[in-house]
């Protein structure tokens, strides 16, 4: 093997270790962090299968985005319904395709056990520069006609995500014949009818776990 190719292979790992790294390292601070109001019998005794539920929420601070209808999607919109807010964008070749085919199956498997829960699920774009509201209203609704694409300007897109831990970062590739890819947290986060950031689900996600936690706290809910 020469210089080259072990230095593009080094180049290949590190990326997603680091990335790895920081993830790790934010959620911690997400978990450990004193939130600016506390509620002692809020879903403290709550336990998930396949979620980590943050112990002390928090509301949103302001982000201002549009969703592929030309709605606001801000601190104040996500409020009054819980949501799942899942990150990628439309040029992704695997994992958000994957993500979102499976939060349809998610969406059709709550409908169908409790109906009387309505979640809703946003996808939020970590790539402006391609996904427009035209393209992410052709590419969202392919998987469920109520989910959401939502995009905005870089600066917006990082005060949503940085409070959230969400990371991501553009790839430039060599001879990519999809154009750069954008490296990313697979996590999705579940927000509150309060607008608060309540749990996350990290990757490999499972339909059936996942539609049990989400019925656990909202049923438990105050």
């Amino acid at each position: 093997m020469s210089a080259g190719q072990e230095n593009r292979i080094n180049k290949v790992w590190v990326l997603p270790l680091t990335l790895l790294a920081l993830l790790l390292g934010i959620t911690a601070y997400l978990l450990l962090l004193p939130g600016e109001k506390t509620s002692p019998d809020r879903l403290t005794t709550v336990s998930l299968e396949s979620g980590t539920l943050i112990p002390r929420t928090r509301p949103m601070t302001p982000f201002a985005l549009t969703d592929h209808r030309g709605r606001p999607f801000t601190q104040s919109s996500v409020q009054g319904h819980w949501r799942l807010l899942s990150f990628g964008y439309t040029h992704c070749p695997d994992i958000c395709p994957t993500t979102l085919a499976m939060l349809a199956r998610l969406d059709d498997q709550l409908r169908q056990q409790a109906p009387e829960i309505d979640i809703r699920t946003a996808f939020v774009s970590i790539d402006p520069e391609r996904d427009t509201e035209e393209v992410l209203a052709d590419y969202v609704p392919y998987f469920n006609p109520d989910f959401i694409g939502v995009t905005g300007s870089p600066p917006e897109i990082e005060k949503l995500t940085g409070q959230l831990g969400i990371l991501f970062q553009r790839v430039d590739g060599e001879n990519s014949e999809m154009g750069y890819l954008m490296d990313h947290s697979a996590s999705i986060i579940l927000l509150n009818p309060q607008g608060e950031f309540q749990a996350v689900f990290g990757a490999p996600h499972q339909v059936n776990a996942m539609a049990r936690d989400l019925q656990t706290l909202v049923q438990q809910h105050p």
